[in-house]
């Protein structure tokens, strides 16, 4: 009787337990750090007066077993004005941007080493300038935006632990200077940013 039992109550526990550990919701986490070049593009002030920006970046992300997760990225990237326009940048220098990504990610898994992920999300940004004339003075400006991209992986163990990377992203930039003249008004507003990141991924 008590053989019977304690087989019954095996049977059942592994059951539960095991039924238990298929329906779990195994989420992978990862951080990662990277460097960074962004070059921003078009007819604005931040491609037409300053040099590319060059900096690095923190992040990580969330991805569950069906391939999609959300990720946050914290890049910090300095720059300098273009010689020559120093007048027209206005009394200030040492531009230096604070970039904040949140975004929706896609895994695609192409084999044992190799994997493709998509990313689209909101931007944040702040960009700083010293005041040429004024000791530790600064001047601050917010804007917002969003941002599309991808990122190539590549696995350097066999457990998929560590990978590198090389990310390729668009970030659209949206300010809130004001200015009468709705040409300036949307010269010192609106720029896009295409940068290229190389980086190293550790999972968890």
């Amino acid at each position: 009787m008590m053989r019977i039992t304690f087989l019954l109550f095996f049977g059942i526990s592994t059951l539960i337990f095991g039924q238990q550990k298929t329906n779990k919701l195994d989420v992978v986490s990862n951080i990662e750090t990277k460097m960074i070049v962004m070059k921003p593009i078009g007819n604005n002030h931040l491609a037409k007066l300053l040099m590319p920006f060059y900096g690095f970046g923190f992040g990580g992300n969330l991805m569950t077993p069906i391939n999609f997760g959300i990720g946050l990225d914290y890049n910090l990237l300095f720059s300098n004005v273009k010689y020559g326009e120093q007048n027209r940048y206005g009394n200030i220098g040492s531009p230096t941007i604070t970039n904040i990504d949140l975004y929706l990610t896609h895994r695609e898994i192409i084999s044992e080493d190799f994997s493709i992920e998509e990313m689209a999300g909101f931007s944040y940004y702040r960009q700083t300038n010293l005041l040429v004339d004024a000791e530790n003075q600064k001047l601050k400006e917010n804007a917002t935006g969003f941002n599309l991209g991808g990122k190539a992986l590549y696995a350097l163990d066999r457990e998929g632990y560590q990978q590198v990377f090389v990310a390729a992203k668009v970030n659209v930039y949206f300010g809130n200077v004001y200015n009468e003249n709705p040409e300036t008004k949307k010269f010192y507003n609106r720029s896009t940013f295409l940068s290229l990141g190389l980086g190293y991924r550790y999972n968890f």
